[in-house]
């Protein structure tokens, strides 16, 4: 298993340099309630496997029934030149995490591009989850996971112990059923024996992957008009109409040549929403049909952040 996990991690890291990350603003962010009212997870990126989006789809329900403590957790690509505080405060204003009056959300904003983490609590509950246990929860729970490129644990690992704190420690035993994403310790114990001839199939697949994404990046780089040269690059991407799961977007994006600095626009199609499979339950809790929303409620900054 540990082979398969460095393998996994290096391929992550060759896509990360062959291929440009896409960049949100707070308004582009995927509101995981349009897909029901228990789903709590946008991961537009796909950077978590849908399974650990179903368990945190899970663990989320399962502490806002019993505490009415609203847990979003976010996965992007990047997030540009936005400080991570000011993104994070903005989407959790906007979203209105927890509820109205109570003010009992918390919202986990993973940012792989620039390896920026941040919890932001509501101003309800910074006396329970107060800022130094958060900066606790992603130093000793998250990043150590992190660093091994283990994004899905890590934040399995920070929902579980925000869950235990809002709780008491009062953990059900479905939380921690599945060993691969929650169990401390007890990860990784179990080696598989790897055969000479998988690993070089799986280093194959991980070249082919490479392969393609350095075939895609070099396709998002346009033919400047003046000089001619392939080596146009978007550098400022302004949002028309929004995609959605029922029709496509479009953008206003904005390239520059860095062979001859000219600049021009162009206007690109967003491609429609697709809907995660990882949206639906998993583990024993069973998804809402529908749209929902989150509480209304607000924050004042709570929380803490930090880089791994």
């Amino acid at each position: 298993m540990t082979h398969l996990r460095y393998t996994i991690s290096a391929l992550a890291l060759l896509l990360a340099v062959a291929l440009p990350a896409e960049t949100y603003t707070p308004q582009e962010v995927p509101n995981p309630k349009a897909e029901g009212q228990e789903c709590y997870v946008s991961n537009p990126d796909a950077i978590l496997a849908d399974s650990t989006v179903a368990w945190l789809n899970g663990c989320a329900a399962d502490l806002d029934r019993k505490t009415r403590v609203e847990m979003a957790i976010v996965a992007l690509e990047s997030i540009g030149e936005e400080d991570p505080f000011d993104f994070a405060y903005e989407l959790f204003q906007r979203w209105g995490i927890g509820g109205e009056g109570r003010n009992t959300g918390v919202l986990m904003l993973f940012v792989l591009e620039s390896h920026d983490m941040r919890i932001m609590t509501g101003t309800g509950i910074e006396s329970v989850l107060t800022d130094a246990k958060c900066s606790q929860i992603m130093h000793d729970e998250m990043f150590p996971a992190f660093k091994e490129g283990d994004y899905d644990r890590g934040l399995c690992l920070g929902a579980l112990a925000v869950y235990e704190v809002c709780t008491d420690g009062e953990t059900p035993e479905e939380l921690l059923a599945i060993r691969s994403v929650t169990n401390r310790g007890r990860y990784g114990e179990e080696e598989d024996e790897w055969s000479i001839g998988e690993e070089i199939a799986l280093w194959s697949m991980l070249v082919f992957a490479v392969l393609v994404a350095i075939g895609i990046y070099f396709s998002t780089i346009k033919k400047c008009p003046v000089c001619h040269k392939r080596k146009a690059h978007a550098v400022r991407r302004h949002t028309l109409i929004a995609a959605t799961y029922a029709h496509a977007g479009k953008a206003e994006v904005t390239y520059l040549c860095k062979h001859c600095g000219h600049e021009f626009v162009r206007n690109e199609v967003i491609p429609k929403l697709v809907k995660s499979s990882g949206s639906a339950s998993g583990g024993g809790w069973s998804s809402g049909g529908g749209g929902g929303s989150w509480g209304g409620g607000s924050t004042s900054g709570g929380g803490a952040g930090g880089k791994w």
